[in-house]
């Protein structure tokens, strides 16, 4: 990466820079109302300065927090206007929102809704005035070749050399171009508009490693998906940021980030990597969760445990090896559902009649009570609450590069495949859903998906 863009400096500037700003225009609203307050125009005096003291940090919190959620610290990135004011709009309105809500429920703080909303305008001007300076100096440090990023385009076809003429004839956008990648193995281009053919794609890894991009371009509208799939997943093996410049790939949602090279929209998928403070925050929600879950369900488990006992000869607990994050085997723990003598290592039931399944099996694995031991692997930390399903080995040494992916983070107790389908779902399915919670996963993202687990689970949506 390059100068600024790489800067931690500036992240930590800008949130200091917004808490100062924060801080003036808080007290400016309260100076504002006390003013007109003294003129005699409000009939209620103001409350007491003390208390807007003591709310401060508080309120200081709600709208960092919102500023950082939606990206408005992210100035590595190649913002848009369009996507800067949408950013500031959606800051401005969740953390209003949470203002007002606070001063509803702890109204023992006896902070005025006046102070909320003037407050809440005033930051409003200072975010988009300070994003739109930012956007100013970087446009300058551009023109002087800093921050620079150096691109490549996957495809040779009109798409491809649309984005290409877009590149040349906007050089404000920041971007110099390397050259192409042919999609086409047969094919040998050597040049294409007066830029060189870099190669094909099956050489991809070995030209990013030579020419060091610090973007690559996809633009072929019509390649398998299971091919494109295996090209994202070679650039996130270097590192290397990529994005789509046609809408073609299913796993969009609208925490992916859109950029514009003149009227061209390109996507940006997102890294699988969460940032260190949501590492953290998820990490803490797995032990509370999990904690809490394990003293309210110690009876019950250890009646299911008594149950699975007596139903059929074998232990209560049944220990199996999967794949974890980054490949890394773990012993994953589960109520017995299977007779004994069955293969652990075989393909999982998939038809309620299987005879392996116990009775008590039957009614464990319909409400998932089978899978309660798991949550002794997410305090372990070998498992988080929500994330992939755990996999047997023999299904992990099948993937294709790009399904490989799904060993980037910890496998979960609960995900997508439980709160959509669950076990009706193909593998296939099951992998397209871990792909897309891999690329918008967050803290939020997770509290969803363990709120909606529930009524999965009570209602047996998909199990048997």
């Amino acid at each position: 990466m390059n100068g600024f863009l790489k800067s931690r400096y500036l992240t930590i500037l800008l949130l200091l820079a917004d808490m100062t700003a924060f801080i003036a225009v808080w007290f400016g609203a309260y100076s504002l109302r006390d003013f007109v307050g003294n003129l005699g125009a409000m009939a209620s005096p103001i409350n007491p300065l003390h208390n807007y003291v003591i709310g401060l940090p508080v309120y200081i919190a709600v709208w960092v927090a919102s500023c950082w959620y939606y990206g408005l610290y992210d100035h590595h990135d190649k913002i848009t206007g369009l996507n800067q004011v949408s950013r500031i709009l959606k800051t401005f309105i969740a953390a209003l929102v949470a203002s007002l809500s606070l001063a509803y429920l702890f109204k023992q703080w006896d902070i005025g809704r006046s102070i909320l909303l003037s407050s809440a305008a005033g930051f409003l001007v200072w975010l988009y005035a300070s994003r739109s300076t930012l956007r100013v100096w970087k446009q300058s440090q551009l023109k002087r070749g800093i921050g620079i990023t150096r691109v490549m385009i996957i495809g040779v076809g009109r798409t491809a050399q649309r984005v290409v003429d877009r590149i040349v004839n906007h050089p404000e956008g920041g971007y110099q171009f390397l050259g192409f990648i042919d999609p086409h193995p047969r094919r040998h281009l050597t040049q294409l508009k007066g830029f060189p053919v870099l190669g094909p794609v099956s050489k991809l890894q070995r030209i990013m490693r030579t020419d060091r991009p610090d973007m690559v371009f996809f633009a072929v509208p019509r390649m398998p998906q299971n091919d494109m799939m295996n090209l994202i997943a070679s650039c996130e093996d270097l590192g290397v940021p990529f994005k789509l410049v046609s809408n073609i790939l299913e796993v969009i949602t609208s925490q992916v980030q859109i950029d514009v090279i003149d009227e061209v929209p390109v996507i940006h998928m997102r890294n699988t990597e969460l940032p260190f403070e949501q590492q953290v925050m998820k990490r803490m929600l797995d032990i509370i969760v999990a904690s809490i879950l394990l003293i309210l369900f110690s009876i019950p488990m250890l009646l299911i445990a008594l149950w699975v006992r007596l139903d059929s000869p074998g232990p209560a607990l049944f220990r199996h090896v999967r794949v974890g994050k980054r490949g890394k085997p773990f012993t994953m723990y589960k109520f017995r559902t299977m007779r004994t003598e069955a293969d652990p290592y075989s393909t999982a039931p998939l038809d309620p009649e299987d005879n392996r399944v116990t009775r008590a099996g039957h009614i464990l694995r319909r409400f998932s009570f089978d899978e309660f031991p798991q949550l002794i692997n997410v305090l372990r930390g070998d498992m988080s609450m929500v994330g992939p399903r755990p996999e047997m080995q023999f299904v992990v040494d099948d993937y294709e590069h790009w399904q490989r992916c799904r060993l980037d983070v910890k496998p979960g107790v609960t995900g997508l495949w439980q709160i959509v389908g669950r076990k009706n779902l193909p593998l296939a399915l099951n992998l397209e859903y871990d792909f897309y919670y891999i690329k918008n996963q967050s803290f939020f993202f997770d509290l969803v998906i363990l709120i909606k687990t529930i009524p999965a689970v009570v209602f047996g949506k998909g199990a048997f």
